[in-house]
């Protein structure tokens, strides 16, 4: 300080200061500048990336339908459900969220939170009712979208033909896999836009690529023709102890198949619980010697070419006959018989010797137009064409062997649709169970129709072969195939197993088989049971002659055809008719019903649980209340079906739990017993 007390100022200080901050002022507005205009369009496309982010949009798989529109595959709406790590809020209650949820470790999800990422998935194709426990956390990284996932409503029922889909809903077997194109259609994308808060969502004005729905496939099957298929031959497999089995139902005229089945089946819902071989169909896959059944066929050309008359005699050796140094068998000592009680009782001998005048090119070339050692047309992946040796390859022996079942290989959908051409009249046709593909408006993209292939026999021939297989049922060994007050036809078949290891026929081990038709005059129905080493019964007519009668009467109970046909029929395949009761069950059990289903619904009345229900025409009506639980007798359920075992109950003083599929073998509550408060029934089933 100065003598007059005024403050030195240091300008040269001041100076520096200055220049300082005007050089500062220039270098920020120098790089404003590079930033704002020179890299303008640089700094744009960083931020836009930064905010939005490009995802798929997943495809509506097409659907799978029976005949009578029942859904047999289609989808359930889920999420995906991934995180936004630049904008999570809580990693800690996040991964508690997902452990309780997902049943999975805390660590498990803490371990995904803390990669060096910006978006990951936590979990994929999760169901609504997990989706709440979720939803509530509100965490501004919580990023939620939605897909689809496979769904068989009818579990395992049609399932070795339909197929399913892996987690990411490809095609893995049956027409899953084998219409994988067609079904799967063509997923879109576009992206998802950050906010401020980074919260994801759509903008319209973003673009984007919707995706393009796959088609429908609509099928020759009746869905409740196969649950009836289905039932029957898993109680038969019980029942005979057997290692498999195998059933075709097929419409004779149109070629049309209305069940297809290898019992045991498989869930497809749940396909890592079932082994390899449940999963196949055998009906088109397995080669095997068909025994007793295929007689029908050297029976056939030997009428056509006049070789034979029905009435024509054989000596049947008293049922032992030495032929190319090997000893042909029948099951009864057999001396003088028919050539129509030849086929009637089964005789090997009898087919032996009465096929010796057959040629053995014509044997072979009338075997070949039944359609044996070829595919059948039915365009199925995995098919097999059989084995039918050329005559020039035939030993001595071989004519006679393949006159009844042996040296010839065939498949259980093979020997069905030759069996149709004897039954239609003669014409061999060309099997098919795709209908109609169809796009996402239900407009018909690609259609299936009847075909005959060729003529085989004449219709006397055919007349003549439905005659003897009459008598099967009638008097013959197919007697416990007959169904009182209806006639039918079939034939037996009784195949010892060969194995190509040994070379040898297997002791104690046979193919046990019945084939046959219904109703006589104008047949509509075909069906072929095959049952793979059954115990301790073996032969056709005891093991598989009765499954066929389980099974035809109650498939004509449900379709009576022209004499069966009565006023109060009403048709099962109809929209609702296979509606469950609702009555005592809540009403969210309907919605989801009714929307997996495509059921329309109306609601009367308030209320919790369902009181009352109708199911006119193609609208489901449900009443509303509150249940009043009132003494109740428990009915005796035991042998019922699990339809029939639902109609008896009433559901506003039992919950049901049932356990397993085919008839009620046991029940929890014992009939009779009084209910005065809601307890749960538990039903345990044949298998």
């Amino acid at each position: 300080m100065n003598n007059e007390g005024k403050p030195n100022i240091n300008f040269k200080r001041v100076y520096l200061i200055v220049i300082a901050l005007i050089l500062f002022w220039v270098l920020l507005e120098f790089r404003l500048f590079i930033i704002q205009i020179k890299n303008h369009d640089f700094y744009v496309e960083h931020s836009r990336i930064q905010s939005e982010k490009k995802i798929s949009l997943e495809a509506w798989r097409g659907e799978i339908f029976d005949r009578n529109g029942e859904r047999l595959a289609t989808n359930l709406i889920q999420y995906d459900l991934g995180i936004d790590l630049k904008e999570v809020a809580d990693k800690n209650k996040i991964a508690s969220s997902f452990a309780n949820a997902f049943q999975k470790p805390k660590s498990y999800y803490l371990k995904k939170l803390n990669r060096n990422r910006d978006f990951i998935y936590l979990a994929r194709k999760v169901p609504e009712k997990k989706l709440n426990s979720i939803t509530m956390q509100d965490d501004p990284g919580l990023v939620i979208l939605q897909g689809y996932r496979r769904f068989y409503p009818y579990g395992k029922y049609g399932s070795q033909l339909i197929g399913f889909t892996n987690v990411d809903d490809q095609g893995v077997s049956g027409l899953e896999l084998q219409f994988e194109r067609q079904l799967s259609g063509s997923d879109g994308w576009t992206f998802l836009l950050a906010d401020a808060r980074r919260r994801f969502g759509y903008d319209v004005d973003l673009p984007r690529i919707l995706p393009e729905p796959g088609r429908n496939i609509v099928l020759t099957l009746d869905k409740n023709y196969q649950t009836i298929v289905e039932d029957e031959l898993d109680l038969g497999i019980k029942k005979y102890d057997a290692d498999f089995g195998m059933a075709i139902l097929m419409n004779p005229i149109s070629g049309e198949i209305l069940a297809m089945y290898s019992s045991p089946g498989f869930d497809p819902n749940n396909p890592g619980f079932s082994e390899i071989d449940q999963r196949k169909n055998r009906t088109i896959v397995d080669i095997f010697e068909p025994g007793s059944t295929f007689k029908i066929f050297p029976a056939a050309i030997m009428l056509q070419e006049n070789i034979k008359k029905p009435n024509d005699i054989v000596f049947c050796e008293n049922g032992s006959y030495r032929f190319y140094n090997h000893t042909i068998n029948d099951s009864k000592k057999y001396a003088w018989l028919s050539f129509r009680k030849v086929i009637e009782n089964s005789s090997n001998i009898g087919m032996v010797k009465l096929s010796a005048d057959i040629s053995k090119y014509t044997l072979y070339k009338y075997l070949k137009s039944f359609g044996f050692d070829s595919h059948t047309g039915i365009n199925l992946i995995g098919e097999s064409s059989g084995i039918l040796t050329t005559p020039d390859e035939f030993s001595g022996l071989s004519k006679g062997a393949i006159s009844f079942g042996q040296e010839v290989g065939v498949t259980a959908l093979q020997m069905a649709n030759a069996y149709s051409a004897i039954v239609n009249g003669g014409f061999l046709m060309r099997p098919y169970v795709i209908q109609a593909i169809t796009d996402s408006k239900n407009r018909i993209v690609e259609e299936n129709r009847s075909l005959k292939i060729r003529r085989v026999i004449s219709s006397t021939v055919a007349e003549t072969l439905k005659e003897f297989m009459n008598d099967v049922v009638r008097r013959g060994t197919g007697n416990e195939a007959d169904i009182p007050g209806i006639k039918i036809g079939g034939k037996t078949g009784t195949a010892q197993k060969y194995d190509k290891k040994t070379k040898r026929y297997l002791k104690n081990n046979y193919l046990a088989s019945f084939i046959g038709f219904a109703p006589y005059d104008n047949p509509e129905y075909v069906l072929a049971i095959f049952i793979d080493n059954p115990k301790p019964y073996y032969y056709g007519g005891q093991v598989a002659a009765p499954i066929f009668a389980s099974i035809m009467k109650r498939i004509l109970n449900f379709a009576p055809i022209n004499e069966f046909e009565s006023k109060s029929y009403v048709k099962i395949a109809q929209k609702n008719s296979n509606i469950p009761n609702f009555k005592g069950l809540p009403v969210n059990a309907v919605e989801e019903y009714c929307e997996i289903k495509s059921v329309s619904f109306t609601v009367q009345g308030d209320g919790s649980h369902v009181l009352k229900q109708t199911n006119a025409s193609d609208e489901l009506q449900i009443v509303l209340g509150i249940p009043k639980i009132k003494n109740h007798q428990v009915p005796n359920l035991k042998g019922l079906t699990v339809r029939e075992a639902l109609n008896q109950i009433d559901f506003s003083q039992l919950r049901v739990k049932i356990i397993g599929q085919g008839r009620i073998v046991k029940q929890s509550i014992k009939p009779g017993t009084i209910i005065k408060n809601k307890r749960e029934l538990l039903l345990t089933c044949s298998n």
